[in-house]
C-alpha cells in the first residue's frame, strides 16, 4: 500500500472488562498483529482494507460476546498533516521491527562465521541453522505484511534475509562437500 492510496482509514474503539486481564491482552495482541497502530489506550487505526475490516467485525464480536464494548469506524475525512502524522507512526513501528529482525539476522550471520571458523561442518548443525533461518524469514513476512507503507528499512531487512540464506548455503556446500555428496 503507498501514502497516496490511503483514503479510507479503520478506527477501532473499545472496552473490556478489567477482570480477566487475558480478554484485553488478547486484543491488544490481535490487533497489533494486524498492525494496528494505538492512536491512545484502545484506541487504535489501520488502513482501510476489506481482510482488517472482517477481522475488526471478528474482534468486536469477541469483546462484546465477553462482555465489553466496540466501535468500528470507516474514516474518509483526514487532513493530510494527519494521515502523514499516522504514517510516520506505522513506519516508525515497523522500522523498529524491522531493525529488531536484522539484529537477530546479524547475530545468525555471526553464527554461521563461528561455526565456519570452528569447521563444525555437521548435518546438526545445518538443522539447527535451517530452523533459525525459517524463523527469521517467517518473523520477516509478518513484519512485512503489516508494513502498509513501505517503512524505510524495509529494503534492509530483505537484503539481510537474503544475505543469510546466502551465508547458509554456502555453510551447507562445504558440509556436502566435506561429506563428499558434492
Amino acid at each position: 500500500m503507498k501514502e497516496d492510496q490511503t483514503k479510507e482509514w479503520l478506527l477501532f474503539v473499545y472496552k473490556v472488562p478489567k477482570e480477566p486481564s487475558t480478554q484485553r491482552v488478547k486484543v491488544w495482541r490481535k490487533l497489533k498483529d494486524m498492525g494496528a497502530f494505538y492512536i491512545q489506550q484502545s484506541v487504535a487505526i489501520m488502513p482501510y482494507f476489506e481482510e482488517a475490516g472482517k477481522e475488526i467485525l471478528q474482534i468486536a464480536l469477541d469483546i462484546r460476546n465477553n462482555g465489553g464494548e466496540s466501535y468500528a469506524f470507516t474514516v474518509h475525512n483526514i487532513s493530510d498533516k494527519d494521515s502523514n502524522m499516522l504514517i510516520a507512526n506505522f513506519n516508525k513501528q515497523r522500522d523498529e521491527e524491522y531493525q529488531e529482525l536484522i539484529d537477530k539476522c546479524e547475530d545468525f550471520l555471526k553464527e554461521i562465521q563461528k561455526e565456519t571458523e570452528r569447521e563444525n561442518f555437521t548435518f546438526a548443525e545445518l538443522e539447527e541453522n535451517d530452523e533459525e533461518l525459517d524463523k527469521l524469514k517467517r518473523w520477516h513476512e509478518k513484519i512485512n505484511k503489516r508494513d502498509f507503507f513501505n517503512a524505510p528499512k524495509r529494503d534492509s531487512a530483505l537484503r539481510i534475509i537474503e544475505e543469510c540464506e546466502n551465508a547458509l548455503k554456502e555453510f551447507s556446500n562445504k558440509i556436502y562437500q566435506r561429506e563428499g555428496m558434492a
